[in-house]
């Protein structure tokens, strides 16, 4: 079964979706959930992100700025899916959330495809916390390898839950960074590329491809 990703279409007071296939986020291979299920891919780029703090190793960003790459094809190679991802996220305002809606209540596995320039992290609940409605997961605790640097960033899936309850209608999967040691002592985190959700359920969400044309606006 193909993966699915959805994309609001025009000002039309009815959403219009159209499903395509694709390959899995950032790299290639099967996009199918397996068991029925079809595997949703979301970017962090593309997320509601005008108003979210973040904290780079030499400079402060927000907003949109925090949005790293140029989408170009080498950046694709690199496995940035849609050659773009989301870095600065070395403090404890940062949050990001995943909106979108879904046709019925439905198990879910949750996965995020995440990299690091601070050396390998050891993420836990404790210092990065997903959470899903606004009930944190439980995950085991991960490690994300070490990139040389932004422009080389390389990132790897990580699976929070094979279990999630997604509630008919409305759903939020939030990330937040929490004060921890990650940065040399001081508070530090993942760079993340997108989140994929693999249920049987059919989900829609938007997402705001002109995120990354509005870097450097006011």
């Amino acid at each position: 079964m193909q993966g699915k990703k959805f994309f609001i279409l025009g000002l039309s007071a009815l959403a219009l979706t159209a499903a395509v296939s694709l390959a899995a986020c950032g790299g290639g291979g099967n996009n199918a959930g397996g068991g029925g299920r079809d595997t949703y891919t979301m970017e962090a780029e593309y997320v509601d992100i005008a108003d979210v703090k973040g904290s780079g190793l030499s400079s402060d960003q927000s907003g949109y700025n925090l949005i790293y790459g140029d989408g170009t094809q080498e950046q694709k190679d690199l496995g940035w899916s849609s050659g773009y991802y989301v870095g600065y996220t070395y403090t404890a305002e940062f949050r990001l959330d995943f909106v979108f809606t879904a046709d019925k209540a439905a198990s879910a596995t949750i996965i995020m495809r995440l990299g690091s320039e601070l050396g390998e992290l050891l993420l836990t609940p404790d210092n990065f916390e997903v959470s899903l409605n606004g009930t944190p997961i439980n995950y085991a605790s991960m490690t994300v390898e070490n990139s040389e640097s932004m422009a080389a960033m390389k990132f790897a899936d990580k699976t929070l839950t094979n279990s999630a309850s997604l509630v008919q209608g409305e759903n939020t999967i939030s990330i937040r960074i929490l004060e921890n040691d990650l940065r040399s002592g001081s508070t530090g985190g993942p760079t993340i590329d997108c989140i994929k959700i693999q249920t049987d359920a059919v989900l829609d969400y938007k997402e705001n491809t002109d995120n990354p044309a509005q870097r450097g606006g006011i």
